[in-house]
């Protein structure tokens, strides 16, 4: 099949460390990919300190979220997209309410050695926080 539809249910939902931060990872859905993809779901007051070890685009569909990194900080509403370069230290936040954000990188976040090293940060999550 050449197109495939994913909603949040769908989603490996995960927990970053002791935040309020949720990943939900679509990459593992047993359909090869050249690239990854997911939802994220983030709350006032937690902050996701991470150096992406690959290229990632974000698109915000609810609430405000930002990136602050060194020399500065972006931040974006729903219908805009960030965009997040590997190598480099970033925090990712939510902008002073809940944020629900669709994510995609190549390659798959969950490939790489850094993030394979990272794993122990992230606990599995029985069903999705945002439904």
């Amino acid at each position: 099949m050449a197109a495939h539809t994913y909603g949040t249910k769908q989603a490996n939902w995960q927990q970053f460390a002791d935040t309020r931060i949720y990943i939900g990872d679509l990459a593992d859905d047993g359909v090869p990919k050249s690239m990854g993809a997911g939802f994220a779901c983030l709350h006032p007051g937690d902050v996701m300190e991470w150096v992406p070890s690959y290229d990632e685009f974000i698109v915000v569909l609810t609430g405000r979220f930002a990136v602050d990194f060194e020399g500065g900080s972006v931040s974006a509403g729903p219908h805009e997209m960030v965009w997040v370069e590997q190598g480099e230290p970033v925090a990712f936040r939510a902008d002073g309410e809940k944020v629900l954000i669709a994510f995609g990188t190549n390659p798959p976040w969950q490939t790489t050695p850094e993030t394979r090293a990272s794993a122990g940060m992230f606990r599995p999550l029985p069903a999705s926080p945002v439904d």
